[in-house]
């Protein structure tokens, strides 16, 4: 036991020598302890999630396939999008279906990225609220420089006081909507032009005129020959008179200038 306090100590005494702290400088591998933690400098940082964005919701990207007017579409799964901070021209007006093209070139069959406001999810429609960025930048901004989109003025705006002085400085214009518009291929009323004039009554039909009534033809004086005044009143001549064709003294009995009487 001697020997062994006297190598200990030959060995505290090199190491004070050296400016070591022999509670530290041997230490078995396995052991804990309060100063045993790993320095900050070599410890891992925490994982960001990729959906996260400093200052803003939860962020995630789809892909558009239908557009239903200027501030709203369809993406990937069926999920309908309402844009913050923006209210375009109903798709019926003319206003309107400047927005949708507009929107339709912008963003339909690309992704976007969708970025919830804190505390805002989704309107009374069940639509989701979120702002809107493509290829070409934000789209509330994009579609708020044309006059066919305004922001959003009708209840409560849930964009951000921030992202509302932005689009509020981008919106010279306000926005002009117009009438509606009739459907493409929808049959077009026939225009009218004053009161329609009445057709003209149809001409009366003029009764015809009766047939001439057959004239007799006068009996040929050479053929009117009568053997007696039976043969005459047969014929229809009779009575005969004096000069008169078929006429003789002998059908005049009593000489009057009458034959058969």
């Amino acid at each position: 036991m001697r020997i062994v306090a006297l190598v200990a100590g030959a060995v505290t005494a090199v190491l004070l020598l050296a400016g070591c702290d022999p509670q530290t400088a041997v230490r078995p591998s396995g052991s804990s302890g309060s100063s045993g933690s790993v320095p900050t400098s070599e410890a891992s940082a925490s994982p960001v999630a990729d959906d996260a964005t400093p200052g803003a919701g939860a962020t995630s990207s789809a892909t558009v396939t239908r557009v239903i007017d200027g501030d709203t579409f369809v993406v990937s799964g069926g999920t309908e999008v309402r844009v913050l901070g923006i209210d375009s021209c109903e798709a019926p007006t003319v206003g309107g279906r400047k927005a949708t093209r507009a929107a339709e070139d912008a963003i339909l069959g690309q992704t976007v990225r969708l970025t919830a406001e804190p505390g805002v999810d989704r309107d009374r429609y069940d639509r989701q609220l979120r702002y809107v960025s493509y290829a070409g930048g934000d789209l509330a901004e994009t579609m708020v420089r044309a006059d066919h989109t305004a922001i959003y003025t009708k209840g409560r705006n849930d964009a951000s006081a921030s992202v509302q002085a932005r689009l509020r400085s981008l919106d010279g214009n306000g926005r002009t909507c117009g009438g509606t518009t009739t459907a493409p291929n929808s049959p077009q009323p026939a225009p009218v032009v004053g009161n329609p004039k009445p057709k003209p009554a149809p001409k009366p039909v003029a009764a015809p005129k009766p047939a001439p009534r057959p004239v007799a033809a006068a009996p040929n004086p050479a053929a009117a020959s009568y053997a007696n005044c039976s043969a005459a009143k047969a014929a229809g001549a009779a009575p005969l008179y004096r000069g008169q064709a078929g006429y003789s003294a002998k059908l005049d009995r009593d000489g009057d200038g009458v034959a058969c009487e």
